[in-house]
């Protein structure tokens, strides 16, 4: 998912369709899962709630598990070119958030000067420049994975509410997703191979289906039995959901391994041949389309007609249809290429020249 400037001479990759294949679903469900999220709470839209659940057990953890996975090595300039990206983006989502809701100059204005708050989908991007900076020091660790679940339980039974900064919360909570990721990447388990070819055996595709329908199933009981889908967001204390301690790591634990448990099976389903350039050009576009396509989706929730708001059946069928055209036209080249300055921005005149080594 890096959409960083790469060296003319490095030579190119050859693109791995399987996992590729798994970006293009993953940037899909973002999209429509934004596109309806405004709406599952409203009376008689239960099955958009539930579809919205779902969507939430796996999309994120698993673009997190991808990132880490695709993670290599920190690099400095790498991390001050996300940070870049968070400056550009943060100001066009101030801007575009008080064009849309007629916001004040001066409250607009305070907002533009307040960016250790991320606004919405950006605090993946904060996430993603901390998880590369820490992710070194927690490899010195024994068990790196299990630190990192740690961290992410002792910071939700604070009893004290955690500050907003840079959605440390929540940027916490996922790390292990990320974690993990990089950890799978170092032994090599999706990497062409042995490995693979029994992950995408037959019968493993069965049993991978078999928990994706019962995990689905689970989550609709669940969702009338009490589950409040705000723990899919890992942003809140255990004492926000007023259940105990005990019940608060239970649950936050068991979601923990519900979501891996998705995040794998939904991968070891997809093929892994190429589906075409067209998916192809998506799954190397996935941060592109992360960072327009809220633009798109602020206009869709302002501007959608009541009709289809109301109507949970009509509400899905548009919203999958925006969403499939969304990720098309933002993943095609030329918009990219359009918008190339707001994605790769140059920064030859802030960074160092690198020197040649002999």
């Amino acid at each position: 998912m890096n959409i960083m400037r790469k060296p003319v001479l490095e030579p190119a990759k050859a693109y791995d369709h399987w996992l590729g294949n798994y970006k293009t679903l993953l940037i899909f469900l973002v999209v429509f899962g934004h596109m309806v999220e405004a709406y599952r709470a409203r009376s008689g839209n239960e099955i958009v709630h539930d579809v919205y659940n779902v969507i939430y057990l796996l999309h994120m953890p698993a673009f997190i598990f991808m990132s880490g996975y695709f993670f290599r090595k920190l690099r400095p300039e790498k991390l001050i070119g996300f940070i870049a990206l968070y400056a550009i983006w943060y100001t066009i989502h101030v801007l575009n958030w008080a064009f849309i809701q007629d916001i004040p100059y001066v409250e607009w204005n305070d907002r533009l000067l307040a960016p250790y708050v991320p606004m919405w989908t950006l605090w993946f991007l904060i996430g993603v420049i901390l998880w590369q900076a820490v992710t070194p020091l927690f490899l010195k660790l024994r068990y790196p994975l299990l630190w990192s679940v740690v961290l992410a339980v002792f910071i939700a039974m604070s009893p004290d509410p955690i500050t907003k900064f840079f959605s440390l919360h929540k940027v916490v909570s996922f790390y292990p997703f990320f974690l993990l990721g990089y950890l799978v990447k170092e032994k090599g388990w999706l990497a062409p191979g042995a490995t693979r070819e029994r992950l995408t055996a037959v019968p493993v595709r069965l049993a991978a289906l078999a928990f994706v329908v019962l995990a689905t199933v689970f989550m609709w009981w669940w969702q009338r039995n009490g589950f409040e889908t705000e723990w899919l967001f890992f942003r809140d204390r255990y004492r926000e959901f007023d259940v105990s301690l005990l019940t608060g790591i239970t649950t936050h634990l068991f979601i923990y391994a519900l979501s891996v448990a998705m995040l794998f099976a939904v991968l070891i389903l997809l093929p892994k041949r190429s589906l075409g350039q067209t998916m192809d050009q998506i799954g190397i576009q996935t941060l592109a389309i992360y960072l327009i396509h809220t633009i798109a989706v602020r206009f869709f929730r302002e501007y959608v007609p009541p009709a289809i708001a109301d109507s949970p059946w009509l509400l899905i069928g548009v919203s999958l249809a925006g969403s499939v055209m969304l990720v098309l036209v933002l993943s095609n080249r030329y918009v990219t290429m359009a918008l190339r300055p707001l994605l790769q921005p140059n920064l030859s005149w802030l960074l160092k020249p690198q020197k040649m080594k002999p």
